[in-house]
Formats: C-alpha cells, structure tokens, sequence
C-alpha cells in the first residue's frame, strides 16, 4: 500500500515507530518542555516570532478552525471568506453556525482569485478575512501577498488555515502580517491525525483578551491554553501526547535535511517532477495556480473516480477523489510525505494501466 493522498500522507518509517516505543505521562515538567521545544520550533518554521503564542489543541483542523471561528469573532465582527472550494465553504459554515456576521467572495473550482475579485469589498467596514492559504479541494493556491495588502489596507486581521500549504508552499507569518494560522499534524507535517496547532500574532492575543464581546467554549478557550497553560508545555485538558513526539522526530528530520529550505526543495521537486511526467501521458492539469502540496489531474474520456478505485483495488495506490460534480473529472495527488521520484514513475505507469482498464471495462459494459 502507499499514500498519494493530501492527509494523513505516507509517514517516514522513524515516525511511524514512534507508537511503539513508549512514552512518559505527560503531566510532567519533562513532557512540558518538549513540548514546549516542539512549539517553538514550528512558530520559527510558521515565521512567528512571538513567545508562548502557539498552541495545540487534541482535535481535528477543522476543530481549531471552529475554535477560532468562536474564540476570534464578536458581535463587533463581520468577517469575509474566500470561498473556492469545500474548505472555504467550511469557514463560511462555521461563520454561520456562530452566528457571527460575514460574506463570501465565491469562486467557481477552476477560477483564479484576483485583485478585481476583492474590489467591491474595499472599505466596507469588515473587521477579519478569513482563507485556506491552499483551497485542497481544487489544488488553487491563494495568492497570500495580494491577500496580505488587502487586509493592511483594510485594517483586517488575517486569519489563514495553512493546514494544506504548511511546508509544501513558502509562508510567513510575520512578514505577510497574519494574526492567526492554522496547521494540523497529518499533512506537511507527515505525522498522525489528532493535533491541530494555533499560532497567534500579538495583536490576535490582545484582541483575545480585550474584546469582552467574544463568545467561547470551554474545552476549546482559547485563552485557558495561552494563560498559564503553554508557557509549562501543558494543555488545560488531555494533549495528542503521541502525536506530538512523532511531530517532534519530524521535525528533527527536517533540521537534518538542512530546515525549511530543503523541506520545500523536496517537495517542489517531486511536484514538478509528476506534473512533467503527467502532461507527457497526455493527461491535463488546471492552469490556475497550484500548490505545490498536490497535483490536480482532468480527466474527459474516463471517469476519474474509476480511475481512482482501480488504483486503489488493483494496485494498492491511494490518491484523493473529488466530491459534487468533481467526482467524475479531477482526481489529486499529493506530494508530501515519503514518497521519491521511483514511487512517482510508478504511480505513473499505474495511472495509464487503469485508464486502459476502465476504457476495457466500459467497451464490455462493466461501467
């Protein structure tokens, strides 16, 4: 079996032992500071300069997207969503369930989001933008700088889920002005579900404490995880203790390839290495801008998602489908975790097999 897919990816065998090896209780002061380590170490690869301003929540990405949803927006609030695709959907959901006031600048799946996009949303007295820095559903990746002038100009807070994008695509947090980020463990990270980490610009945390109109819940208060709590390494309630010792050991390997530089070469590299190999079969990606994280691949003649379960029945390989009227036409391949060109070639060979497959299957009248 291997993993082409956007989450949880193939772990590195080093991470994948981590379970097995055991663990200290984690109301310890010696659990506190790797965590605390651990933390540190991911605000410095996020760009975020600022002490005992990340935490991590033992939840889903969609859990911490949600928790800010509840612990960032007020009654004061009204927030606008880029929404291409079914995560940026997610936030105008939460939004909604929340009660709290916004619009969406809605993009169809293959549409670039621009400048002219934005226009009509100068000056219109909202307070917060919410974006998947990389919609995962199409493969688009924002254009963050773009996004960055528009909230300085507006005098936004920007609020970024980086889930996707987090050591596939270059990010700053402090050089692009962001207030909060998102990230979870099972994507760049290559490490298990279960843990998803907040990281808080100085302004986000002095709106946490000074807007006494935010609505929160308890397990997920924000505030009880930054007071009193991070600063020993601690989680007001039980951590993904394992999770995060298998972060910590990819992390470690990071450094050991040379940091975050050489972590993003790799990846670009096993991208552009199957895109190239996928335009040489034939085969069409979407000429929008795309994250270095996946390749999205348009299918006509067959069915993508037949494609997709031949893959996986015939010959182990698992890539991601697509939901709605998707379903039949984009399939998307990741390129994190331990994968290599040779797996690449082969996936390749396998693609082209399984198309002639189902070509085969529809001419006896299988599909």
């Amino acid at each position: 079996m291997k993993l082409f897919t956007c989450g949880p990816v193939q772990m590195y065998p080093s991470t994948a032992i981590i379970r097995s090896k055991g663990f200290i209780h984690f109301r310890t002061e010696e659990y506190g500071n790797m965590v605390k380590m651990t933390l540190r170490r991911l605000a410095d690869l996020l760009g975020n300069p600022e002490e005992y301003a990340t935490i991590y929540l033992a939840s889903s990405g969609t859990g911490a997207m949600e928790a800010t949803v509840e612990n960032c927006m007020g009654i004061h609030d009204k927030a606008l969503v880029i929404n291409g695709g079914g995560f940026g959907k997610r936030f105008c959901e939460l939004l909604e369930y929340h009660g709290v006031l916004y619009d969406s600048i809605n993009l169809k799946w293959n549409e670039e989001l621009t400048e002219e996009h934005l226009k009509p949303y100068e000056d219109k007295g909202y307070t917060a933008l919410f974006v998947n820095m990389h919609e995962t559903t199409s493969g688009q990746l924002y254009n963050m700088q773009m996004l960055s002038d528009f909230c300085k100009r507006n005098h936004l807070y920007f609020i970024v889920d980086a889930i996707s994008a987090f050591l596939a695509d270059r990010y700053d947090m402090d050089k692009l002005g962001v207030d909060l980020t998102i990230i979870s463990s099972q994507k760049g990270l290559c490490c298990s579900p279960g843990c998803a980490i907040v990281s808080f610009s100085k302004r986000m945390i002095d709106k946490l404490y000074n807007d006494n109109t935010l609505t929160s819940s308890k397990y997920f208060d924000f505030k009880d995880y930054l007071k009193g709590n991070i600063d020993r390494g601690q989680t007001p309630y039980t951590p993904p203790v394992l999770v995060m010792y298998e972060i910590q050991d990819m992390l470690d390997m990071i450094d050991s390839e040379g940091g975050l530089s050489s972590r993003l070469k790799i990846v670009k590299e096993k991208c552009e290495y199957f895109r190239t190999k996928v335009k040489e079969i034939g085969l069409t990606i979407p000429n929008y801008p795309i994250s270095n994280m996946i390749t999205p691949i348009w299918f006509e003649e067959v069915s993508a998602y037949d494609v997709i379960q031949v893959l996986k029945d015939k010959y182990g390989m698992y890539v991601n489908p697509c939901g709605g009227e998707l379903a039949t036409k984009l399939l998307r391949v990741s390129h994190l975790g331990n994968t290599n060109l040779a797996d690449f070639d082969e996936l390749i060979e396998k693609i082209q097999l399984s198309i002639e497959d189902v070509k085969e299957k529809q001419i006896q009248g299988v599909l």
